[in-house]
């Protein structure tokens, strides 16, 4: 077998390591991440100044890590891997409407996180991926309100009939309570402005808190974990792999005409 061989054959052993190792990773990423998700939360009910129904649980913190540790697909997995427990054990309490919200919140925010620390070149690059976990979070977050949680919301644990001429009074009266405890005057919510107001009100300072929040702990904790992300990087194999290359590649062969005869 030719050196050439050797390394190749090196190589793909290295892959095939690093696919388990990344499985591995992943499978551990999914475990805390699903912890997180369905009994370490923070119910509505005692976030007085937002809906009842708008619930805090920082799933999203290991999830960020490993968009930055193994990169945006993997990450992806995970979101995708937390929701599918949860729907199984210990089940929805949203007819899976906030879930799939969830989802989508989900790889807005980890996708581009991923993209922008794995691959991007730019000198700040980690300020830069959180920064886009809270832009890519909260403009989630108002779209899948708008088309997917209010309407189904309305239809599913109210009369259907409400959301063809509007939102159903408790809807509007929850959202009312909590823009007068954010601004203290009554600002008469209606079925006709309940959307503007919900999203101004509700969504996008939720969204702004709680993405911040996770983007602050995922920060502390990604100082204490950088050294890893050489050691456990998608592309290590194959830099690894290069390299053993080019050194092998420099090595001239030895001329047997040049050799030196002892006889």
């Amino acid at each position: 077998m030719t050196k050439k061989a050797e390394i190749k054959k090196r190589h793909l052993k290295m892959s095939n390591a690093e696919i388990l190792k990344r499985i591995s990773f992943i499978a551990a990423f999914s475990a805390i991440t699903c912890v997180l998700y369905s009994y370490l939360k923070i119910d509505g009910k005692y976030l007085p100044i937002f809906p009842s129904f708008l619930d805090i649980n920082f799933s999203m913190i290991p999830i960020i890590i490993c968009a930055f540790m193994l990169g945006p697909i993997d990450a992806s997995v995970v979101v995708i891997v937390r929701c599918l427990i949860k729907w199984i054990t210990p089940g929805t309490s949203t007819q899976y409407v906030g879930e799939l919200a969830d989802v989508l919140i989900g790889l807005a925010a980890c996708i581009p996180a991923g993209v922008i620390y794995k691959y991007s070149k730019f000198k700040h690059k980690t300020i830069i991926a959180l920064a886009s976990v809270v832009i890519g979070w909260v403009l989630m977050g108002i779209l899948s309100n708008v088309f997917i949680n209010i309407p189904w919301y309305n239809n599913l644990y109210f009369d259907s009939n409400y959301y063809k001429d509007g939102i159903h009074p408790v809807l509007v009266n929850m959202v009312d309570d909590a823009v007068y405890k954010i601004t203290f005057e009554h600002l008469h919510v209606t079925k006709s402005n309940f959307m503007p107001y919900y999203i101004i009100f509700a969504v996008i300072p939720f969204n702004i808190m709680l993405s911040v929040v996770v983007t602050i702990f995922t920060a502390l904790v990604h100082k204490r974990l950088r050294v890893l992300y050489d050691m456990i990087g998608p592309k290590k194999s194959d830099e690894i792999f290069e390299k053993t290359e080019k050194v092998e590649e420099t090595k001239e062969p030895i001329d047997k005409d040049d050799t030196i005869s002892l006889e």
